[in-house]
């Protein structure tokens, strides 16, 4: 996901006068630079504006390759890669062009081991612990596969060990999570979907943390990327480029 800062530089011709050709190229890379660093600038400030809480990493989720004289554009992107977790453009996407979400490595991974159905979703219920920025933790994410890998009835596969540390963590109240499925009679009555089994002193109780869906997470347009570059340009394209002529002037070398 990027745009591509082009120049419709018509009302700054008339500037050239006076400024030799070779300090041009210089003059327009700038220009061109610093419209989509200010681009940058509008787009994060409309992130923390449209999102609930975004993560570090969301609130700068826009990069610019920046413009040379060798190559007279400049790039306002969504970062596509990450060391860690999902990059910016998979799930910023969505939320730019409205409409459905794709599948998510979480859903892959269960699917991979026919703990849900192919094409199918696994939608946050409620009484999913969710982090500061509104998403489950990956360190949730991370004991459901966990546990569901090992096994599709976990407390069954569980070694005391195991039960011990989970026990040491969480003080008095244990969690354990299985898969309910339509086609499992033991939990035929249920929803389709994951589900937590709380331990307590007293007894145990069980609630949904995801349930399975055949469509798709629905996203509505609320991101404006193009809008707020466009908008950006419209603004700083030409100033910068005069700009861009006095420091160019202010920086050449004589003439040869």
């Amino acid at each position: 996901m990027q745009y591509d800062v082009r120049a419709d530089l018509k009302d700054a011709l008339k500037m050239l006068e006076g400024l030799r050709k070779d300090q041009i190229p210089f003059a327009t890379a700038y220009a061109l630079t610093q419209t989509a660093k200010a681009a940058q600038r509008d787009v994060e400030g409309v992130i923390r504006r449209v999102f609930d809480a975004p993560t570090p990493y969301t609130q700068k989720a826009v990069f610019v390759r920046t413009a040379t004289k060798q190559r007279l554009t400049a790039e306002v992107k969504l970062k596509d890669e990450s060391a860690k977790g999902v990059p910016a453009v998979r799930y910023l996407i969505h939320h730019i062009t409205g409409g459905s979400r794709g599948q998510k490595g979480f859903e892959n991974l269960l699917q991979r081991q026919g703990l849900m159905l192919p094409g199918q979703y696994a939608v946050p219920t409620r009484a999913a612990k969710l982090d500061a920025y509104g998403n489950v933790p990956r360190g949730t994410l991370n004991a459901i596969l966990s546990q569901l890998q090992a096994s599709r009835d976990v407390l069954a596969r569980e070694t005391p060990a195991s039960k011990a540390r989970a026990m040491k963590r969480r003080k008095r109240r244990v969690v354990r999570y299985f898969v309910a499925q339509a086609g499992r009679a033991a939990t035929k009555h249920l929803t389709p979907g994951i589900y937590e089994r709380v331990g307590f002193g007293f007894g145990q109780a069980i609630r949904p943390v995801f349930i399975f869906s055949d469509r798709p997470p629905k996203y509505r347009k609320r991101f404006p990327f193009y809008e707020t570059i466009d908008r950006a340009v419209q603004r700083e394209l030409v100033p910068k480029f005069e700009e861009g002529f006095r420091v160019a002037a202010a920086t050449a070398r004589p003439a040869a």
